[in-house]
């Protein structure tokens, strides 16, 4: 199951929910893993199955949630919030820029949570190119000045 419900995609993301993908992509989420593991498997077994479907998801799962419980033990506040976020280079490394906590915190509406030159974030960098092709619209960024 999704981890929110339709009255909290109505509250934070309803654009999400005009796009008849998203909403596909939502409701049978677990359709390509399964579609995945039958193809791993018949093109390696379960040592395939392993790496490809559980090693990998187990390893999606951990550096998710790192970024809600690393991000908000260890790192560095270059804002002042209400919570105990923080900026976690490790977590960014693992997450693609997601670790940049504090400053999502901070300006939570914003695509861009890497501010700093030093602070990579891939994500970002992948929404630029959606940009740029057309993919993505009206996209909000803190300009760090």
């Amino acid at each position: 199951a999704q981890d929110h419900d339709e009255a909290t995609f109505k509250k934070y993301v309803p654009d999400l929910l005009k796009d008849q993908g998203q909403v596909l992509i939502a409701r049978y989420f677990y359709l390509p893993i399964i579609i995945s593991g039958l193809l791993l498997y018949a093109l390696g077994g379960w040592g395939f199955v392993f790496w490809g479907v559980f090693v990998r998801l187990v390893f999606g799962w951990h550096t998710t949630w790192f970024v809600n419980s690393l991000s908000h033990l260890f790192g560095k506040r270059h804002f002042e919030t209400s919570d105990d976020s923080t900026n976690n280079w490790f977590v960014a490394i693992l997450t693609f820029g997601e670790g940049w906590h504090n400053n999502h915190h901070a300006h939570p509406t914003s695509a861009r949570h890497g501010f700093a030159w030093y602070q990579l974030d891939q994500n970002w960098l992948t929404i630029k190119i959606f940009k740029k092709l057309g993919w993505a619209k009206n996209i909000k960024v803190f300009e760090n000045k």
